[in-house]
């Protein structure tokens, strides 16, 4: 599903107001939505000296039906490019999006079927958003196996910043939470990891809130990988709120 079909249905009147208005279509401002994010990201690598531009091999972990790594394929047409998602017909998808791409279908759970250091850069956009503590845990081992030795992982999560932001912009957005009580008491808390299940049935997915403390200190710990940058409410995307941008290096060696 792409970013406009997601968007709440007053915001999809507004995109039915541009299109209109402006003579854009609605894959036109999908695609506005979609590089104003990578846009992001892209400024994060440049402040150490990086860049998509430059990288040989690329990953998307959670790459959706290929909204994001279509444009990263047409930002870094030198790199082999390459995505994984847990359902089939998104792959499918994705692979009739972006063709010269090599797409998978992979698990819930670890590992993937792709060799020691095959990338440049794992990077995903809200994934981290939605799994479990321990999924989550396994899953940073196990893509920080995939980044070659001077290589990076970029990764989005919801934090406390996120959910001020929802809170005040669009409170309904928070619901989905099922917080143990109000907003503020939960901000108050400081609690590491909060998790709620979405359907009983797939509890390895959910909504997921990660203190910005936990990041700094975890996940360093779980990958062996350096703490390069954490960039708090790096990317809006009302009405969610508000995605932090992480990056990790590892070591050249």
């Amino acid at each position: 599903m792409n970013a406009i079909e997601t968007l709440r249905p007053y915001a999809r009147r507004i995109a039915a107001r541009a299109s209109k208005h402006y003579g854009l279509t609605c894959a036109e401002l999908d695609r506005r939505y979609t590089l104003n994010q990578l846009q992001r990201c892209e400024a994060i690598l440049n402040r150490h000296e990086r860049s998509f531009r430059r990288f040989a091999s690329i990953l998307e972990f959670g790459c959706g039906a290929g909204r994001l790594v279509q444009c990263v394929a047409d930002l870094a047409p030198q790199a082999a490019i390459s995505g994984c998602d847990v359902e089939p017909e998104v792959i499918r998808q994705c692979r009739r999006r972006c063709p010269r791409g090599r797409f998978v279908v992979n698990h819930w759970a670890p590992p993937l079927d792709m060799a020691d250091e095959a990338f440049d850069v794992v990077y995903s956009y809200s994934v981290f958003t939605h799994l479990s503590e321990p999924n989550h845990t396994a899953w940073l081992k196990e893509l920080a196996r995939l980044v070659r030795s001077g290589g990076l992982m970029l990764h989005t999560v919801h934090s406390y910043e996120y959910l001020r932001r929802t809170a005040c912009f669009s409170p309904r957005s928070v619901d989905k939470y099922r917080l143990p009580g109000s907003i503020d008491a939960f901000l108050q808390s400081q609690r590491d990891y909060f998790y709620t299940v979405e359907d009983p049935a797939a509890p390895e997915y959910g909504h997921t809130i990660i203190h910005k403390e936990y990041v700094i200190a975890r996940w360093p710990q779980a990958t062996g990988l350096r703490l390069l940058d954490y960039v708090e409410g790096a990317i809006e995307s009302y009405p969610e709120g508000c995605q932090d941008v992480v990056l990790l290096a590892k070591e050249a060696v």
